[in-house]
């Protein structure tokens, strides 16, 4: 549930949106330097019961291979300008982000560079300070 109380349905979205919250994710998952492996291999699991089999294995595989090459090739802020584009609105945008802060608290800890990257990407993705610092409250509260 978004701060304001939407819920994003990985499984109800289009594909692009789709594509769009699972870079963030992913990016979120990212915000400590690095994504190992196992933590890609636990990621994509997630990603795929959470779409109720919407996202297959193998398309979800393709598509982390796909954003692995994109943020090879682009800064994080054209990539935070991407979704942001691809999400549309500001409650999909917001949904999406909360969905991010969880994906941070998945290993019940949240590193100063994980609580800075919120602050960035709320910054990118047009989400005030004061939304995505409620956001990680809440997400300290269920940690």
């Amino acid at each position: 549930m978004s701060h304001d109380g939407t819920v994003l349905s990985l499984g109800a979205l289009e594909l692009t949106k789709l594509e769009a919250v699972v870079e963030l994710m992913y990016l979120a998952a990212y915000a400590d330097g690095e994504v190992v492996a196992e933590e890609r291999d636990v990621f994509a699991a997630h990603v795929v019961g959470a779409t109720n089999g919407v996202l297959s294995r193998e398309a979800m595989t393709a598509m982390l291979a796909a954003i692995e090459r994109a943020l090879a090739s682009s800064t994080r802020e054209q990539r935070f300008d991407s979704i942001r584009r691809r999400l549309g609105d500001a409650r999909t945008r917001e949904a999406a982000l909360n969905i991010a802060v969880h994906v941070l608290y998945a290993d019940k800890f949240l590193d100063p560079r994980e609580a800075a990257w919120v602050l960035r990407a709320a910054k990118a993705l047009e989400i005030s300070e004061e939304t995505a610092s409620a956001m990680l409250a809440s997400g300290a509260g269920q940690a």
